[in-house]
C-alpha cells in the first residue's frame, strides 16, 4: 500500500461560514447511535464541505481522501486529526456590537432620562399644598361629579340632627280650650307687675302668681328679654296657668291644682351639655355662612366673647375661615345656647397673615381665654390704630403749634408712619363721619358703645367699604396714613373724647395684655397641644355655593311694542323727563361725594342732614342742585366740629 499523504482541507472564508443555511446543521450537538461526541463534532465539519461541492464552483479542491468519509453520518478516521480537523465554534448571526465605553454612555443617558421622567411625574401627581386651592377644587369637583339632587342637598345648611325628648306639661296645651285666653309678652324695661298689667292681667291675679312662687323665684329683678305667658279664664279673668321663661334652659311654671290653688315650680327641661366642632367659610352673609357650616344662632356672640378684643366678628374678612370647638347646652334634646368656646381658630383670607388661635384655660390662677403666646388682653380690648408705629407727639393741652407758632392744645396722639400704612379701628362701634374735615384732612370718627368717640385724621384715603352708619369691628380697616389737611408730613392723628371732652387716648390701655402666671404655664402648654391637635383635625370648610343669579328679563322686541299702538290700544302716560344734565334728576335732598377714590376721600356717600353742621373741604360733597338751579360752590375749608384745634405735626 502506498502511504496516504496529508491533504490540507480547503479554507472556507469566515463570511461564507456564517451563512444561515449552513449553520442550521451545526446546532444539533447530539451524536448518532454508536458514535461519540467527538465523532459528531467532526461530522459537523464534513457536512458543510460536501454541500459546497454539490453546489458547484467555487468548490474547494478535493483530495484523495475525500471519499473516505462515507456517508454523512460516518465518523472520520483518526488519521485526519490535525489543525485543520479541529471543530470550528458556531458563529452567531451578524448584529450591532457596542464597545464597553459606548454601553456605559448609553446606560447613563437612559438612567438620567428615567430619573427626570419620574421627577416630572411626581411634580404633576403631588403639587405643592395650597389649602385655598384644595378648598376651591373640592367644591368644583363636587359640583361636577355629583348628581343635581345631591348638589341641591349640599347647598342646604348642614343642620345637626336632634331628637326631641318628651318634656313636662306646658301652658300652650290650653290654647285648644276655647274658654281660655292666652296672653304673652316681654318684660322689657318694666317691672313685673307693670308688664302683666299692660296685658290686662288683673293686679290681684298678678299677686296671686307671685305668691305661688314664694321660695322658688322672686320677680323683683327681671331681665329685659324675659318672657311670660298667662292662661286667663275668659269668663272669670282668673289665672289658670302661668309660665315665666328666662331662657329655654330656665322655665318657671304655676298651675292650678285640684283645689284651684296656683302652685309654682321650676320645670325640668332635661338640660344636657355636649361638645361640638364646626367650621365655616366667611362670605358676604355671615349668618348664612355659619348656618351652612352646621352651627346655630348665638355662635357669633360666643366667638366675640372668646376673642376678647383681639379681633371681632365685624372685622372678619370675606374668604377667611373659622374653626371652633364649643360646648352647647340642649333643653329637651333641642339646642338652647352655646355655653362657651373650648378652642377657636380664625384664619385670615390672606395666607401670609398668621391665624389667630384662642384657648379656654382654667389653672390655679389663670382664668379665661388665652392666645398661643399665653397672653390675654385686658378687659375692654382696645387696640392700637396703627400697630408698630411710634408715638411722635403726645396729647398736650398746652402744646406750641409747630406751624402757627402759638400755644394751641394738641387734642390727640400722633403716630409716625409712612404714607399708605393701614389704619384700624381701636374698638367696635358705629361710624358717624367719613369725609374731609378742614385742617383734619380726611377724617373718620367712630362712636363706641361705652360712649367714647375716636377720630382718625389726615388719612390719604378711606377703606373701600366704609360709610356713615355702618357697624365696625375691633381692628377693622378704616383708611390709610396720609398728610391731608394742615399737616407737615404723613402721620396719623388719633383722638378720643367722651361727653364732648377730649382726653389722652393712651389711657385706654390699647394692646394691653396679661401674661399667663408662671405656675400655670406647664399645664397650659399641655392643654394647648391637645387642643391644637383637635383643631387641626377639623377639615377646612368649603365656600358655600353661590345663589343662582335671576334670569334676565328679555326686552320686548320693537315689533311687539308697536303692536298695541297699531291695534289702537291706549298707551300708558309717560312721566316727564327733566332736561339738562343727569345731576338734575337726582332728588334734591340726596348728597353724593364728587370725584374718585382719591386722597380727599371721594366716592363716600354723606347724608344731607349732617352737612348743616359739618363744613366740607374743597373736594367734599355738595348738595345737588334741582332743575333750573345752580349748584352752590363748596365752602372754604374749616376746622371739623369734633376737633377745632387739630393742626398736628408729623415727626
Amino acid at each position: 500500500m502506498h502511504p496516504v499523504a496529508d491533504v490540507p482541507e480547503p479554507i472556507i472564508p469566515v463570511e461564507e461560514r456564517s451563512r444561515a443555511p449552513e449553520l442550521d446543521d451545526l446546532h444539533d450537538a447530539s451524536p448518532e447511535p454508536g458514535g461519540s461526541v467527538t465523532d459528531a463534532s467532526r461530522s459537523r465539519l464534513v457536512v458543510p464541505l460536501r454541500r459546497r461541492e454539490a453546489e458547484g464552483p467555487p468548490a474547494a479542491p478535493r483530495g484523495p481522501l475525500s471519499g473516505l468519509g462515507g456517508s454523512a453520518g460516518a465518523p472520520l478516521s483518526s488519521g485526519l486529526e490535525g489543525p485543520a480537523a479541529r471543530p470550528l465554534p458556531p458563529r452567531a448571526h451578524a448584529g450591532v456590537h457596542l464597545t464597553p465605553r459606548m454601553t456605559a454612555i448609553f446606560g447613563s443617558l437612559f438612567g438620567l432620562a428615567t430619573v427626570t421622567s419620574i421627577i416630572a411625574l411626581l411634580i404633576q401627581v403631588v403639587p405643592p399644598r395650597n389649602e385655598r386651592a384644595l378648598i376651591a377644587g373640592a367644591a368644583l369637583s363636587n359640583q361636577a361629579s355629583t348628581p343635581e339632587n345631591t348638589d341641591a342637598a349640599k347647598a342646604q345648611p348642614q343642620k345637626r340632627k336632634r331628637e326631641p325628648i318628651p318634656g313636662p306639661w306646658r301652658l300652650s296645651e290650653l290654647a285648644k280650650d276655647p274658654s281660655v285666653q292666652i296672653l304673652s309678652g316681654t318684660i322689657d324695661r318694666q317691672s313685673f307687675v307693670a308688664a302683666l298689667a299692660s296685658k290686662d292681667v288683673p293686679k290681684a291675679q298678678t299677686y296671686r302668681i307671685m305668691k305661688a312662687f314664694e321660695g322658688t323665684r322672686k320677680f323683683d329683678k327681671c331681665g329685659r328679654k324675659d318672657k311670660f305667658f298667662v292662661a286667663l279664664d275668659r269668663a272669670t279673668k282668673k289665672v289658670r296657668a302661668f309660665e315665666f321663661e328666662v331662657s329655654p334652659l330656665e322655665v318657671y311654671q304655676a298651675r292650678e291644682d285640684q283645689t284651684g290653688l296656683l302652685v309654682g315650680t321650676r320645670l325640668d327641661m332635661k338640660v344636657a351639655e355636649a361638645e361640638v366642632t364646626g367650621a365655616f367659610y366667611v362670605g358676604k352673609d355671615l349668618v348664612a355662612a355659619y348656618q351652612f357650616g352646621g352651627l346655630e344662632d348665638g355662635i357669633i356672640d360666643t366667638i366675640d366673647d372668646a376673642l376678647g378684643g383681639r379681633i371681632s366678628s365685624e372685622a372678619f374678612e370675606e374668604g377667611s375661615t373659622v374653626r371652633v370647638i364649643a360646648v352647647e347646652e340642649t333643653a329637651l334634646g333641642l339646642f338652647a345656647r352655646y355655653k362657651k368656646i373650648v378652642a377657636l381658630e380664625y384664619r385670615p383670607a390672606d395666607p401670609a397673615e398668621k391665624p389667630i388661635r384662642v384657648y379656654a384655660f382654667h389653672g390655679q390662677e389663670a382664668r379665661g381665654y388665652w392666645d398661643d403666646r399665653g397672653k390675654q388682653p385686658y378687659s375692654g380690648g382696645w387696640r392700637m390704630p396703627c400697630p408698630g408705629a411710634p408715638v411722635t407727639s403726645h396729647f398736650n393741652p398746652k402744646r406750641k403749634h409747630p406751624v402757627l407758632k402759638k400755644v394751641m392744645p394738641h387734642n390727640g396722639t400722633d403716630f409716625g408712619a409712612p404714607m399708605g400704612t393701614p389704619v384700624y379701628s381701636a374698638y367696635k362701634g358705629t361710624v358717624d363721619w367719613v369725609g374731609p374735615a378742614g385742617p383734619s384732612g380726611n377724617l373718620v370718627t367712630i362712636m363706641h358703645p361705652n360712649g367714647i368717640q375716636t377720630g382718625y385724621a389726615h388719612l390719604s384715603r378711606f377703606a373701600p367699604s366704609i360709610k356713615i352708619g355702618m357697624k365696625i369691628g375691633v381692628h377693622q380697616l378704616v383708611g390709610y396714613v396720609g398728610s391731608t389737611g394742615r399737616s407737615t408730613g404723613p402721620h396719623l392723628h388719633f383722638s378720643a373724647k367722651k361727653d364732648g371732652k377730649f382726653f389722652d387716648a393712651l389711657t385706654l390701655q390699647m394692646d394691653g395684655e396679661r401674661v399667663l402666671p408662671p405656675m400655670d404655664r406647664a399645664a397650659f402648654l399641655e392643654a394647648k397641644a391637645e387642643l391644637d391637635r383637635r383643631l387641626d383635625a377639623i377639615p377646612l370648610p368649603e365656600p358655600p355655593p353661590e345663589k343662582p343669579a335671576p334670569a334676565p328679563v328679555a326686552a320686548p322686541s320693537p315689533a311687539a311694542s308697536a303692536a298695541p299702538a297699531a291695534e289702537g290700544a291706549p298707551e300708558a302716560p309717560q312721566a316727564p323727563q327733566p332736561a339738562g344734565d343727569p345731576a338734575a334728576i337726582q332728588p334734591s335732598g340726596s348728597v353724593e361725594a364728587t370725584g374718585d377714590d382719591d386722597d380727599e376721600g371721594g366716592g363716600i356717600p354723606i347724608p344731607a342732614p349732617l352737612l348743616k353742621d359739618l363744613p366740607m373741604g374743597p373736594s367734599s360733597a355738595t348738595p345737588i342742585a334741582g332743575p333750573g338751579k345752580k349748584a352752590p360752590s363748596a365752602p372754604a375749608p374749616e376746622a371739623p366740629p369734633d376737633d377745632p384745634d387739630e393742626d398736628a405735626e408729623a415727626h
